[in-house]
């Protein structure tokens, strides 16, 4: 097994750069592909950078390690990760701030990722018009008794309530 260079994950089949050229493996682990993502000028440390933006999200879900240590396994690699500089991705429709990444890119197309909180696809429920598509599903979503979409994700402390203030201050101020 070799190890990825760059989060560390060291069940890599192949060695990342052989002799003769790169190995093509996607890592499991940050989802870099050797030889393809760097042929696009994507470096290392940006791709790791965003990765760790992002909350780290594990790429491939099959070759997830129960025991999984992601700080060893960036230390493995000479990297410390601080959890108090990292970027949150809230969710506009409900506010949960554990999106794996922003909700909309820099040209406004939705990330189709889905919010384990309040289950809204990005570019997906929002199509055709986006700021009525989130209100409608955050209304749906109140009215509905704010129900977690995803049992797995939910935190044990978790209060819409507490998650919304923000929402419901920032609209107050908004219209003053």
């Amino acid at each position: 097994m070799f190890k990825c260079l760059i989060c560390g994950f060291n069940k890599l089949e192949m060695e990342p750069y052989g002799k003769e050229y790169p190995s093509g493996e996607v890592c499991s682990c940050c989802g870099f592909q050797f030889g393809e993502d760097d042929d696009k000028g994507i470096s290392h440390e940006g791709w790791r950078e965003s990765w760790i933006k992002k909350g780290c999200p594990f790429w491939y879900m099959p070759d997830f390690l129960e025991n999984w240590n992601l700080e060893e396994q960036l230390r493995g690699i000479g990297i410390t990760l601080e959890k108090n500089n990292e970027i949150k991705n809230i969710c506009p429709v409900c506010e949960f701030d554990g999106l794996d990444e922003p909700a909309y890119n820099m040209l406004g197309y939705g990330s189709y990722d889905i919010c384990s909180c309040c289950g809204f696809q990005f570019g997906l429920n929002d199509d055709p018009q986006k700021i009525k598509g989130i209100k409608k599903w955050r209304e749906n979503w109140i009215m509905d008794g704010f129900e977690w979409h995803y049992k797995p994700n939910k935190p044990e402390d978790w209060s819409p309530f507490e998650q919304l203030s923000a929402l419901v201050n920032q609209q107050y101020e908004n219209h003053q």
